[in-house]
C-alpha cells in the first residue's frame, strides 16, 4: 500500500513516516444502524455473559486512515456483538505507517500494548504492506522483478511470524482467536493506480501482493492463527476493479470497503465465543 499501512488481522497501507507508538482508541459496541450487522435486529446484550474484548494491531488500514467512518475493528466488534448477544469492547492499536518491526517492538517492550493484548478475547492483525515500500520505489525507478521483491516479501513473512510469536507470549501462550488479514493490494489499486502507474503497474503490484499474501498466510498458519482472505472480496479472481471499495487515495478502504473487511473477519471468527 502507498502512504501507510482474540483474532489477529494483519494488513495494507503505506505512509512516508511511522508514528512513535500505538494509538489506542476504545469503544464498546452494540451494532448501530449502519454496521455490518444492520441486516438483523440489534440484540440486547445478555446480562449473564461477560463483555468480550477485541484488539487490533497493524498499520493505517487497521487505524482507519482516509475512511471517515467507523473503523474496521469497531465494525467487527458491532458484528460480533450482534452474533454473540454480548457487549464487545474494541481497542484499536493500529498506527499509520507501521511496519512489522514496529508491531514487534511494541509487543516486546511496550507494557501498555502487552497488557491490552493479555486481556483480549480476539486479536486482529493487519500488517506487512509498508515493509515493501522500497520495492515500489525501485519498480518506478527502473524495474523490480521477482528476484527484487521476493527476498523482502520473505523477510516480511519472517518478521510477521515473530510478531505472532510475541503475541502468543503476551497472551500467556494462548493461540486461539487470532485473525491475520492479508491484502487486496499492498500498494494502490483501482483507477488511482491505473492513472499513476498504468495497467502494467497494477499487474506488477498484483504479483507482489500474491507473494505477500502467501507469506502472511504461511506465518498465520504456522502460529495456529486464522488467515483471513481480503483479496477475493475486493478483486474476485484478480480481475475485478476495487475502485468502489477504496478511498480517494486508491490505497485505503472507504466505508464500503471497511464493511467488506469486517464481514470477512466475522465470517472467519470461530463460533465458540
Amino acid at each position: 500500500m502507498i502512504r501507510a499501512l482474540v483474532a489477529v488481522i494483519v494488513g495494507t497501507a503505506v505512509l512516508a513516516a511511522c508514528a512513535s507508538g500505538p494509538r489506542v482508541t476504545t469503544a464498546t459496541s452494540q451494532p448501530p444502524s449502519d454496521s455490518v450487522a444492520s441486516s438483523s435486529p440489534t440484540p440486547s446484550a445478555s446480562p449473564s455473559l461477560g463483555q468480550l474484548r477485541v484488539v487490533g494491531l497493524g498499520d493505517s488500514v487497521m487505524a482507519g486512515n482516509a475512511c471517515s467512518c467507523r473503523d474496521l475493528l469497531q465494525q467487527y466488534a458491532d458484528a460480533l456483538a450482534a452474533r454473540t448477544h454480548r457487549s464487545v469492547r474494541s481497542d484499536n492499536l493500529g498506527v499509520d505507517g507501521a511496519v512489522t518491526s514496529d508491531v514487534l517492538d511494541a509487543l516486546r517492550s511496550d507494557a501498555r500494548t502487552r497488557d491490552v493484548i493479555a486481556q483480549a478475547d480476539v486479536v486482529v492483525v493487519v500488517i506487512g504492506a509498508n515493509d515493501l515500500i522500497p520495492q515500489l520505489e525501485q519498480w518506478r525507478a527502473s524495474s523490480c522483478p521477482s528476484s527484487c521483491f521476493g527476498p523482502p516479501v520473505q523477510q516480511m513473512g519472517r518478521q510477521l511470524a515473530q510478531v505472532l510469536d510475541a503475541l502468543q507470549s503476551a497472551r500467556n501462550g494462548r493461540t486461539d482467536h487470532v485473525l491475520v488479514a492479508d491484502y487486496w493490494n499492498v500498494f494502490q489499486d483501482g483507477q488511482v493506480a491505473v492513472d499513476a502507474d498504468g495497467r502494467e503497474g497494477v499487474a506488477w503490484s498484483t504479483k507482489v501482493t500474491t507473494a505477500a499474501n502467501a507469506a502472511i498466510c504461511q506465518a498465520a498458519q504456522s502460529a495456529q492463527a486464522t488467515c483471513v482472505d481480503l483479496f477475493s472480496p475486493f478483486k474476485g479472481s484478480g480481475e475485478d476493479d476495487p475502485t468502489g471499495l477504496l478511498a480517494d487515495d486508491g490505497d485505503h478502504p472507504n466505508a464500503a470497503g471497511t464493511r467488506v473487511i469486517a464481514q470477512a473477519l466475522i465470517g472467519a471468527t470461530p463460533g465458540d465465543l
